[in-house]
């Protein structure tokens, strides 16, 4: 594999082809986790079900769940945690996308925007975002949610520059 990445060669990358196969693990069939972690299950879901929802449908899961006292007491911070990421990454219009995405397949626009929703998670301030095009690709109702998360990030002490090449 790592002379099939290093060759200039097209040819020796083809003849290396041939030999070379994606399989996935029989153990956990390409999950790429151990057993025991897939056997652990919130609302007989394991993570990789959660990770196959989209961003709207795992934040409708965890607002949904229904957990004791006790659990509700050990959860509480991470709950939180989970719910306001996923808010972000709303707000930014990428409600669409799942959690088990690879970020090689996601657009330049998709990209930037979950820079954004890192950056506004991470209540930093006096910093500058320099923005070229957030809103490609974006349906116009999706717009708007975007512009009131930049006045948000905006408003906690940042200077936003946004560039869009729209006549």
């Amino acid at each position: 594999q790592r002379v099939f990445m290093e060759t200039d060669s097209e040819s020796k990358r083809d003849w290396l082809k041939q030999f070379m196969r994606d399989t996935p693990c029989n153990t956990c069939n390409g999950k790429k986790l151990k057993p025991e972690a897939l056997a652990v299950k919130i609302n007989s879901k394991s993570i990789m079900d959660v990770c196959d929802l989209s961003i709207d449908q795992c934040y409708d899961f965890f607002s949904s769940l229904k957990l004791t006292k006790t659990e509700q007491y050990i959860a509480q911070d991470v709950m939180k945690e989970i719910k306001e990421r996923l808010e972000f990454l709303k707000n930014v219009g990428l409600n669409y996308l799942t959690l088990n995405r690879s970020s090689s397949t996601l657009s330049g626009g998709e990209s930037q925007r979950i820079r954004l929703a890192t950056q506004i998670g991470s209540n930093l301030t006096g910093v500058l975002y320099v923005l070229d095009e957030p809103t490609i690709g974006l349906h116009q109702r999706d717009n708007s949610r975007l512009i009131k998360t930049l006045t948000k990030l905006r408003n906690l002490g940042n200077t936003v520059i946004v560039v869009e090449h729209d006549e």
